[in-house]
């Protein structure tokens, strides 16, 4: 008996999306910049192909922070949240700002006393991005799992039914928003044939490099 992954690579992307992707990228690279160029992932393609992903969708993204030839720096404002700097503040006043207010009244009515602003966001962003990449290698505990007994299921099962329980809709919604207030998908074939974004699925040779 067994327990076989089945991960492919997004056939549409969004915001969210691309923070997942930077999300998994750092925790493969033991979260060090310094394997976060071309030059250093040479020898494992799978690590290499999802930074040219995330290469691409900076520059879809985030372009206020792109730089071809420095794909590191672009991803630490992604993580840090500097990028929110150098966007129009109005952007999130309407949508993003409402749906904060609205949680943090729910839980505290009687404490509002300011407005959300742009420094609020990105402290909020730092700190909800922080938690979620604390999160991932614990949702994703039993993926280097290529097959296992059935005497030792029992440890994937029951951990399993904890990951798959954990819900991180609201925070998503919140990343996705900060990333792109339009809220635009973008289809995996479009990015290939017009923004030179990788053919090839990093996951399906993923395998060859365990």
């Amino acid at each position: 008996m067994g327990l076989f992954t089945s991960k492919r690579d997004d056939t549409q992307i969004t915001g969210l999306t691309f923070i997942d992707k930077a999300i998994e990228f750092a925790s493969l690279t033991s979260d060090n910049p310094k394997l976060w160029t071309f030059e250093s992932l040479k020898g494992n393609p799978p690590r290499l192909i999802r930074l040219k992903q995330l290469s691409v969708l900076l520059k879809v993204f985030t372009p206020e922070i792109y730089d071809a030839n420095d794909i590191a720096s672009g991803l630490k404002s992604l993580f840090s949240g500097e990028f929110l700097l150098q966007r129009d503040y109005n952007e999130y006043k309407n949508l993003l700002f409402i749906t904060m207010d609205n949680a943090i009244t729910a839980s505290y009515p009687s404490i509002k006393d300011s407005f959300v602003t742009d420094h609020d966001l990105i402290h909020n962003y730092k700190r909800i991005i922080e938690f979620k990449k604390k999160l991932y290698p614990l949702l994703t505990h039993n993926d280097g799992y290529i097959e296992i007994g059935y005497p030792c299921l029992y440890a994937a099962v029951v951990t399993d039914e904890i990951a798959n329980n954990v819900n991180t809709k609201t925070i998503d919604e919140f990343l996705s928003l900060v990333i792109d207030p339009t809220g635009k998908t973008i289809s995996r074939k479009k990015l290939i044939l017009f923004n030179n974004y990788p053919i090839k699925d990093p996951y399906k040779i993923d395998l060859d490099y365990l």
